[in-house]
């Protein structure tokens, strides 16, 4: 079983975006699927007091950090998370339905690899030449390296663990 933690777009753009609510709402009703077909086993939304994100995790039923910055939420949630496995997701993208399968069949193969990426669907020219340059929006990976890193983002997660592998289903844009 997964662990999902959704961030804010306010973090990735280093301001208040005021669509946030809607941003992290949209991603988490992508999820729903997941959970039901038993790969999530909670989710857990990290974002800036700013973003007035309490509301919807508590209609959800989601956990909420409320921090100041990516790196003090990530410390925080990766001490909370029910599961060895963390599937990090920025808000205002989702996972297609492809994904609660591709991601269970890659778990007996994940620590090997040291995790998976999932990007964002081809939307330019070079990105359908080449879907590997496509940004990455998501990743799998275990829990007790990402506690040794400390990470700052989702883009230093896959960097500081060398992740390669990337997931065969492509995120679609929420927002």
């Amino acid at each position: 079983m997964i662990s999902a933690v959704v961030l804010s777009p306010s973090f990735r753009a280093g301001q208040n975006v005021a669509r946030s609510p809607e941003a992290v709402g949209r991603s988490l009703g992508a999820l729903v699927r997941v959970v039901v077909e038993g790969v999530l086993r909670d989710v857990t939304i990290v974002g800036p007091a700013t973003d007035n994100l309490a509301t919807l995790a508590d209609e959800a039923g989601c956990a909420l950090i409320e921090a100041s910055s990516a790196k003090e939420g990530f410390s925080r949630v990766l001490a909370q998370v029910r599961t060895e496995i963390v599937f990090v997701l920025e808000g205002g993208y989702a996972p297609p339905s492809g994904f609660a399968e591709e991601a269970g069949d890659l778990l007996p193969d994940l620590e090997r690899s040291g995790g998976a990426i999932l990007r964002l669907s081809p939307d330019t020219l070079l990105t359908r030449l080449a879907p590997g340059l496509a940004r990455p929006v998501g990743a799998l990976a275990f829990r007790a390296p990402l506690r040794n890193i400390q990470p700052r983002d989702l883009p230093d997660i896959i960097r500081r663990l060398k992740i390669r592998r990337a997931l065969n289903v492509r995120a679609q844009r929420m927002i």
